[in-house]
């Protein structure tokens, strides 16, 4: 926000002594602090809102927001369990103002040059795309959504972005190592028509934090390194590696991608046009999500739900 200049922090709400403190070392007398999100959002100097709470408080939280008919920026999924998520996403797609979901990663400008090439035929037609996400968060034990579902609101939005469309169907291949449904090493395949996508993850590596996209096409490979916004390129013409980057802005604030981000929700609430993260968006992708959970349970391929089925 302090980089891109058009906002002014006003108020801030936290519950515990230690955020309470940090928000009066960070910004003095200069904003209100509220201990709950319902005295914030009832401000009438509060314009707009950013949410950045747990899992399990995403659905109140979102939806007081949606109530108070205040611009909204938060962070996806829109619910923690099965049951609410259909639900936030119903009053998702009926609220009047501007909703923002942090679809950061596709923003990464690397992510928008690799579509480009690929929308030019520079590696031919696509047979296949991959994103693999690995890191250290460790396990998530007893969680009601598989973890298929929770990442797909980001990654296949990535896969998404590359391949400028959307999956028919899903087929959840998952692990057994985690109590509960989200099992740290799993694999989601898409059906893009007839062009295949794949999302993998280990949320217990070995290794540092990587997010790596690689499409194939008839005619070469793309590759992309989210972190460091490297693009490399390989053709039949030209079948060395050639290597270009595309950095997000930096420093990254916490993830490649979110100052650019928080500039599409300033943008969106200061021209009242919905940005690229709408709700149609989130609704869309949470509806794949939820087709992973269909798939999960039946061990076959599930279709993805049109969003006149919520």
């Amino acid at each position: 926000l302090k980089r891109d200049g058009r906002a002014k922090i006003v108020a801030i709400s936290a519950r515990s002594p230690s955020t309470t403190d940090r928000i009066k070392n960070d910004f003095g007398n200069e904003v209100a602090i509220y201990q709950g999100f319902d005295g914030l959002l009832n401000s009438s100097e509060v314009e707009a809102v950013m949410i950045s709470v747990p899992d399990h408080v995403h659905a109140p939280a979102i939806e007081a927001a949606l109530i108070s008919g205040k611009p909204v920026f938060y962070e996806p999924p829109v619910a923690h369990t099965r049951e609410l998520i259909p639900e936030v996403i119903r009053k998702l797609l009926a609220a009047p103002q501007i909703t923002h979901a942090d679809l950061e990663l596709a923003l990464v400008p690397a992510v928008s040059k690799a579509s480009q090439l690929i929308k030019g035929l520079a590696i031919g037609k696509v047979q296949n795309a991959t994103v693999i996400l690995q890191s250290k968060w460790g396990p998530e034990t007893h969680q009601d959504v598989s973890n298929i579902n929770r990442l797909s609101i980001w990654y296949i939005h990535l896969l998404n972005s590359v391949l400028d469309s959307s999956p028919s169907r899903v087929l959840v291949m998952d692990g057994n190592g985690v109590e509960g449904r989200r099992q740290s090493q799993c694999s989601g395949f898409f059906d893009y028509n007839g062009i295949w996508g794949e999302l993998k993850v280990n949320t217990e590596s070995v290794g540092d934090l990587a997010i790596d996209i690689t499409v194939t096409g008839k005619d070469g490979d793309i590759r992309v390194n989210l972190m460091t916004g490297a693009l490399e390129i390989r053709t039949r013409s030209n079948p060395r590696w050639q290597v270009e980057v595309f950095p997000s802005i930096q420093p990254y604030a916490s993830w490649p991608g979110m100052h650019e981000s928080v500039t599409a929700f300033l943008d969106a609430v200061i021209t009242q046009k919905p940005g690229f993260a709408n709700a149609q968006t989130v609704a869309r992708l949470h509806l794949i999500g939820m087709a992973a959970e269909v798939s999960k349970d039946s061990g076959t391929w599930a279709m993805v739900n049109d969003i006149a089925a919520l």
